[in-house]
C-alpha cells in the first residue's frame, strides 16, 4: 500500500482558515479550532456523545428493572452495533444522496423524538425496544455524512489532528459516561437519563443547522439509482482500491483484538480474585490509553512519521496482550492494557489515508462500508472472546487475541502492500 508523506485534504475547505498546514509539520489544536465549522461539529459531537453514554447506563438499568433480565439489558446495549451489522452500507448511502447537513440534522431530530418518547414513563417494553432500535438505525446515515463532511471542513494535516482529537474526546466521553452515568442516573432516574439524551440530540441538530454551511449532495446531477444499487457501488469502490481496503482491514483487525480485554473484563477480574471495581478499571484501561495516545500521536507526531508508524504500531499493539500469557497481577495488567490503547492510535493514520483515497462522489458510502466493517468486527470480537472465555482461562484468551492480531497484521501488510 502506497503511503504519502502528507495526507492531502480530500475536498474544498471553508476558506482561508482551512489552508493546508506547512509540509510535514503537525497541525495544532489552535489550527483545527480556527475553523468555524469544526467548532460547531466538535460541540455537537461532544454533546451527543455524553448524552449517549449516560443514556446507555440509564437504558441498561431501565431494561433490567422492568424485565429482571440481564440478557435483555445486554441486548439493549448491543443496539449500538446492530444497525451497522444488519444494514450499515445500505443506510449510509443516504449520506451521498442528500446534502450532508440535511442528513445529519434530520437524523438528530428524529433521534430526539424517538428517545424522547422512549423516556416517557409506562412505555411498554416492546415499544421501548423498537424506539431505541429505530434511533440506533439512524446512526449509519448520520455518521457516514459526518465522516464525509469532515475532510471538506479540515484540509491537510488538520484532518488527522481533528480525527485524533475526536478519538480522544470519544474515549473520554465513554470514561465519564460509564463512571459518572451511574451516579447521574441515581439523581435523575433512568427515564431522566433517556430524556437528557433526547435533549442532547436536539441541541446537536441546532448546532449543525446553524454552524455548518450547505453543501450539495455528492450524487447531485447524476442519474439516480436505487438505494441498493448505490450501496453496492460503495462496496465496489472500497473493495476495488487497495488504498481504501488496506487501511480499513488494518483497522478491522485492530479493533477486533484490542476489544478483548473489555469484552471479558468480569471474567478476567474474577480470575485475579478481584471484584466489580476491578472490572471497571479493566474496561477503562484500553480507553484511557487511547486518550493519551490520540493526543500524543495527533498533536506531536509529524504527518510523514504518522504514516510510517501506522503498520508498526498496529503490530506492536499486540505485544502487551501477548504478555498477558505470563498472568501478571492487576496493576501490571492495567499498564499493559493502557499501552495497547496507546498504540491503537495508528487508526488516526489509517482513517486519514482512507479519507484521502475515497472519491468525493462516493465518500459517504465508502465511510459507511468502513464503519460497518469496524462495528461488525467489534461485535464479533466481543462474542468470540466471551465464548472462548467459557473454555479457556481469561489470560489465555487475551494472549491468544494478541497472537491472532499479530498474525493478521503481518498477513495484511504482505497482501496489501502496493
Amino acid at each position: 500500500m502506497s503511503q504519502s508523506a502528507v495526507v492531502p485534504g480530500p475536498g474544498p475547505g471553508s476558506g482561508a482558515a482551512t489552508a493546508a498546514a506547512p509540509v510535514d509539520r503537525p497541525a495544532t489544536y489552535r489550527d483545527v479550532f480556527a475553523v468555524r465549522e469544526y467548532r460547531y461539529l466538535f460541540v455537537a459531537d461532544l454533546t451527543s456523545l455524553l448524552g449517549d453514554q449516560i443514556a446507555a447506563v440509564g437504558l441498561a438499568i431501565l431494561l433490567y428493572q422492568r424485565s429482571g433480565s440481564a440478557l435483555l439489558a445486554a441486548l439493549g446495549y448491543a443496539t449500538v452495533y446492530l444497525p451497522w451489522v444488519i444494514g450499515g452500507p445500505l443506510l449510509a448511502a443516504w449520506a451521498d444522496r442528500r446534502p450532508g447537513r440535511q442528513v445529519m440534522v434530520a437524523c438528530d431530530l428524529l433521534r430526539a423524538v424517538a428517545i424522547g418518547i422512549a423516556a416517557l414513563p409506562g412505555i411498554p417494553l416492546p415499544m421501548l425496544g423498537l424506539l431505541v432500535l429505530g434511533a440506533a438505525m439512524l446512526a449509519p446515515p448520520f455518521d457516514s455524512a459526518r465522516s464525509a463532511l469532515l475532510p471538506q471542513v479540515l484540509n491537510g494535516d488538520r484532518y488527522a489532528v481533528g480525527i485524533s482529537l475526536r478519538d480522544a474526546i470519544h474515549q473520554s466521553a465513554q470514561l465519564v459516561g460509564f463512571l459518572g452515568g451511574g451516579a447521574l442516573v441515581l439523581l435523575i432516574g433512568a427515564h431522566g437519563a433517556l430524556m437528557l439524551d433526547a435533549i442532547s440530540f436536539a441541541c446537536s441538530a441546532a448546532l449543525l443547522r446553524w454552524g455548518i454551511r450547505y453543501r450539495p449532495a455528492a450524487l447531485d446531477g447524476t442519474e439516480r439509482q436505487s438505494l441498493l444499487a448505490d450501496a453496492a457501488h460503495g462496496l465496489r469502490v472500497v473493495a476495488g482500491d487497495r488504498r481504501l481496503y488496506g487501511p480499513l482491514l488494518l483497522s478491522i483487525v485492530g479493533v477486533a483484538y484490542v476489544i478483548v480485554p473489555e469484552a471479558i473484563a468480569p471474567a478476567y477480574a474474577a480470575a485475579l480474585g478481584h471484584g466489580a471495581s476491578a472490572v471497571g478499571a479493566i474496561m477503562a484501561g484500553v480507553a484511557g490509553g487511547s486518550v493519551i495516545g490520540a493526543i500524543l500521536y495527533g498533536r506531536f507526531v509529524t504527518p510523514s512519521r504518522r504514516q510510517a508508524l501506522m503498520w508498526p504500531l498496529a503490530l506492536v499493539g499486540t505485544v502487551p496482550l501477548i504478555l498477558i500469557a505470563a498472568r501478571p497481577g492487576l496493576a501490571v495488567s492495567l499498564v499493559l492494557f493502557a499501552v495497547a490503547g496507546v498504540t491503537s492510535t495508528y487508526n488516526v493514520a489509517a482513517n486519514a489515508a482512507f479519507a484521502a483515497a475515497a472519491p468525493a462522489a462516493a465518500r459517504g458510502r465508502a465511510f459507511g462500508v468502513a464503519l460497518s466493517g469496524i462495528c461488525a468486527a467489534q461485535a464479533l470480537g466481543v462474542v468470540l472472546a466471551g465464548a472462548a472465555a467459557q473454555v479457556f482461562e481469561p489470560a489465555t484468551v487475551v494472549a491468544g487475541a494478541g497472537v491472532l492480531g499479530a498474525v493478521g497484521v503481518l498477513m495484511l501488510r504482505r497482501t496489501t502492500r502496493a
